[in-house]
């Protein structure tokens, strides 16, 4: 049952995180010329620059690393869940459960704050260098 588990776990982390590789390789090219973000951007107002600065890629990696992360932790979230509710009252289960539980919220706060800490110094050192 727990390989089961594991299994579908890991399947579901792959479907969720291709997208995001997806977008991140620059992949989203099968519509013709210019990519769906491309095309996006330019009908919601956005300046589409094939050049990017430091400034913007370090915030996109940036953005990458802890957007895996946050996944990485949900997901931890939602196994911890899982298996408290298929511990069958046994209470070690449900101990070894909220301890992850409590570690996955923990990183998951961790990551948000991390990620809106970057956020205010990458938008900082913008406006200092514009």
């Amino acid at each position: 049952m727990k390989k089961t588990l594991t299994t579908i776990f890991i399947i579901l982390f792959v479907l969720a995180l291709a997208p995001v590789v997806q977008a991140g390789l620059g992949l989203n090219n099968a519509f013709g010329d210019g990519s769906v973000i491309e095309k996006v951007s330019k009908r919601s107002g956005f300046i589409t620059n094939s050049e990017n600065s430091l400034e913007d890629t370090i915030s996109s990696i940036i953005n990458l690393v802890l957007s895996f992360l946050g996944i990485v932790f949900i997901i931890l979230f939602i196994y911890a869940g899982a298996n408290w509710m298929l511990a069958g009252g046994n209470e070690e289960k449900v101990g070894k459960s909220k301890k992850l539980i409590k570690q996955a919220v923990i990183g998951l706060i961790i990551v948000l704050v991390s990620y809106a800490l970057s956020y205010f110094i990458i938008n900082s050192l913008g406006f200092l260098v514009n």
